[in-house]
C-alpha cells in the first residue's frame, strides 16, 4: 500500500514529471517549443494591409515643388509680418539724446 501511495503521489506531482521529462529530453521539449511557437504565430499573425502606389498628377508635383522652393521666403515673410504686429517699433522709445 505504501508503494501504491508513492506512485499515486508521483503521478499527481505534474511539476516534479515535467521537470524529470524536459531534463531526460531537451531536444523534444524545445523542438515541441519552437514548433507551438511557430504555429502560434501563424495562426495570430495580422494580414499585412497592401499599400496602393498613389499617381499623384503633374500638377500636385509641380505645386508642392514651388511650395518647397517657397518655403524660405514665406517663412521670413510672415516672420516679420509677426514681429511688426506684436512688437512695437516707436521712433521716439529709447532714442539716445
Amino acid at each position: 500500500m505504501g508503494s501504491d501511495l508513492n506512485t499515486l503521489r508521483h503521478r499527481f506531482d505534474v511539476p516534479a514529471r515535467v521537470k524529470d521529462s524536459i531534463l531526460s529530453k531537451p531536444l523534444a521539449w524545445f523542438g515541441g517549443s519552437l514548433g507551438a511557437g511557430l504555429l502560434t504565430s501563424m495562426l495570430v499573425r495580422r494580414p499585412r494591409k497592401r499599400e496602393e502606389k498613389v499617381r499623384r498628377a503633374w500638377w500636385s508635383l509641380a505645386l508642392s515643388g514651388a511650395i518647397a522652393l517657397a518655403r524660405p521666403t514665406l517663412q521670413t515673410w510672415a516672420l516679420r509680418a509677426l514681429q511688426s504686429r506684436f512688437i512695437p517699433h516707436d521712433s521716439t522709445v529709447n532714442r539716445p539724446s
